[in-house]
């Protein structure tokens, strides 16, 4: 039985790593390519990819994901029951860590969602403007609201601890449960994973699927002249959608089964117990193997969202093509 809970630690601690190996290099390349648009005095590229409000958008998105990707190895480090007994500032450093990647994930979130409302404006009106001033306050507004969900992380939180012994090497363990006391019981965590649920997941989700179904109205819709303009017309629409699908199901998909899984724990169940029990549970860890597949499945995002959201357009795959080349031949 040990070997297999070893065998399940080291599969998921790889699949951890290349997880943030793969966020990290993709992201790095949408990094690359929007800001290559933007100091094309710099480099040499026939493609024209302007630094338009849907770039922003990716670019703070990319920023989000990066952000999350960072945290994942580090928590390898400042998260392992070696660091945690023997330095006395571990348990802030861990739980800040766990702060910066409940920080990344909620921010991704909220921009995927104005992601879907930049895309539905610009095709239900290609000729609207959108204001920088708007945009960048819709920014500002998205990192703070993450921040002011995400604090909660910095008073008592539950974290995955690492290499506890030589039989296991994932683990879980409740930072800092007496310095808020009242703040980590059963009835205020009750309230914290509801909130976050309805504000983070049921929320954007509705408003993601909403957007996407006005969005394929319209496009729908629309109406072309002449049988070149069609076939072109079509093809376009064709790959639209699809985007479209893939934006509201992989957003389903990678947020969906955790969010059960917390609904279950700390709704559901507990209410089913006696207040002592309830109490007790809430004290409580899960690491099982299905909460922690969950747990990767979750943060995974910062994975596909470069793909879904940058590869998919026919220019950007040019442009990375074009870093690559330049990346070998030393930008020549």
């Amino acid at each position: 039985m040990s070997e297999l809970i070893i065998l399940r630690d080291v599969f998921l601690l790889l699949l951890y790593t290349l997880t943030s190996i793969f966020a990290l290099i993709s992201n790095g390349i949408v990094f690359r390519v929007i800001f290559r648009r933007g100091h094309h005095l710099l480099f040499q590229s026939t493609i024209h990819f302007p630094l338009s409000t849907t770039r922003i958008l990716l670019l703070n998105l990319a920023l989000a994901d990066t952000l999350l990707a960072v945290t994942i190895p580090i928590q390898f480090i400042s998260c392992s029951t070696y660091f945690l007994n023997h330095f006395s500032i571990s348990s802030y450093i861990c739980i800040l860590n766990r702060f910066m990647q409940v920080l990344g994930y909620n921010a991704s979130t909220v921009t995927i969602c104005l992601i879907a409302y930049d895309r539905y404006r610009l095709i239900r009106n290609p000729l609207s403007k959108y204001y920088e001033p708007k945009l960048f306050r819709s920014l500002l507004s998205t990192w703070i609201l993450s921040s002011l969900f995400s604090a909660s992380c910095l008073l008592s939180t539950k974290s995955q601890i690492y290499f506890p012994s030589t039989r296991t090497f994932i683990g879980c363990q409740i930072l800092l449960p007496t310095i808020a006391k009242d703040f980590s019981n059963g009835y205020i965590l009750k309230r914290r994973i509801f909130c976050a649920m309805i504000s983070f997941y049921i929320i954007p989700l509705v408003t993601v699927t909403i957007l996407c179904v006005l969005t394929m109205r319209v496009i729908f819709r629309r109406s072309t002249i002449g049988v070149q303009r069609f076939q072109s017309f079509k093809q376009t629409r064709r790959r639209s959608l699809v985007l479209l699908l893939m934006t509201a199901i992989a957003f389903a998909l990678s947020r969906t089964p955790i969010y059960l899984v917390h609904l279950h724990e700390f709704l559901i169940a507990s209410s089913k117990t006696s207040p002592t029990r309830s109490v007790r549970a809430s004290n409580l860890c899960n690491y099982s193997t299905l909460y922690l597949l969950f747990y990767w499945l979750s943060i995974s995002s910062c994975c596909h969202n470069p793909i879904i959201y940058n590869w998919f357009n026919r220019r950007f795959r040019l442009l990375v093509v074009d870093c690559y080349r330049s990346i070998l031949y030393c930008g020549k």
